[in-house]
């Protein structure tokens, strides 16, 4: 789940600070890959998964933490492994191609020939402080699109959160591997109901 050089406890950078740290990132950290589906028939067929859109904020490769009242902030000392909008669409493309319902999904920077487009917009992928204790929050909006015309075929908001059983930050990156597997069950389950109603005409 992490790629540890130091370990360290939680820590922000508050104050008078920008929400940049001052010091390198001492830790990298991943998420858990999203649990696979085995032994059933394809679904959907040629699926490519876009970068999403995400403000400035998430724009990069530092945790981003929201304390109740105060500007928002990062975790000192640490960093995601890639910048979140990859992050994000990348433990989504192995969640899909983990599972035997979905086949021929490709990401952007290949940009292989694909029936669908899987576009996205990341509003939040942070640490919320409410009550004293940390949430993680991830939202945003996905839309289904016809690669051939761009016409949309569907959209759909997602909201999720979680509380972390604890403020250390190895707490916080295991709340964010089990909320974005979360997320990523809800458009495995989006996209197949999706899928299933257009074949059927509704």
């Amino acid at each position: 789940m992490k790629h540890v050089m130091f370990t360290t406890l939680l820590a922000f950078v508050l104050g008078g600070c920008s929400w940049l740290p001052s010091a390198e990132p001492v830790q990298s950290w991943t998420l858990e890959p999203v649990p696979g589906v085995a032994g059933q028939t394809v679904q959907i067929d040629g699926l490519r998964v876009l970068r999403p859109q995400v403000p400035d904020l998430l724009n990069g490769r530092h945790m981003l933490v929201v304390p109740e009242g105060q500007p928002p902030s990062v975790y000192a000392g640490a960093r995601w492994s890639s910048a979140i909008p990859e992050l994000w669409r990348d433990q989504l493309i192995s969640a899909l191609q983990r599972d035997s319902r979905f086949s021929r999904i490709s990401g952007d920077e290949v940009r292989l020939a694909a029936g669908k487009l899987l576009v996205s917009r990341l509003d939040a992928f942070q640490v919320e402080y409410r009550q004293g204790r940390p949430q993680v929050v991830i939202r945003g909006h996905l839309q289904l699109v016809k690669a051939e015309n761009r016409r949309i075929l569907a959209e759909t908001s997602f909201d999720l959160s979680r509380d972390a059983s604890s403020t250390e930050l190895s707490a916080v990156v295991a709340t964010f591997s089990s909320l974005s597997a979360e997320m990523a069950n809800e458009i495995r389950d989006w996209l197949l109901n999706t899928e299933a109603g257009a074949a059927t005409g509704q």
